[in-house]
């Protein structure tokens, strides 16, 4: 994937919004999820190899374990509810 594609997938994904009410809906973004994990854990057991036992040098993997943290970051803040604009934290309502 180029870079312009990862970019433009990247921002289709920001755009989502999840109800996170519905569980079918919430499966369903989890299941988006997933893959960004699963190569966040690669990556990072490969990270964390004695060096003569890495797959892959530290400046890829630097590369992409920082990529996938923010796509997994873009895909959480999508997710959450909107920051009210007096920079105060959002408090969920308690669940009854």
């Amino acid at each position: 994937m180029t870079g312009r594609a990862r970019v433009r997938e990247s921002k289709r994904h920001a755009r989502i919004t999840v109800a996170t009410a519905d569980p079918a809906g919430l499966a369903a973004y989890v299941a988006t999820l997933r893959p960004i994990v699963a190569s966040l854990r690669a990556l990072t057991e490969d990270a964390t190899a004695a060096p003569e036992a890495r797959v892959y040098d530290r400046l890829y993997l630097r590369r992409f374990i920082l990529k996938d943290i923010r796509e997994l970051e873009a895909r959480l803040d999508a997710a959450s509810p909107a920051a009210p604009d007096d920079g105060a934290p959002v408090v969920p309502d308690p669940v009854a």
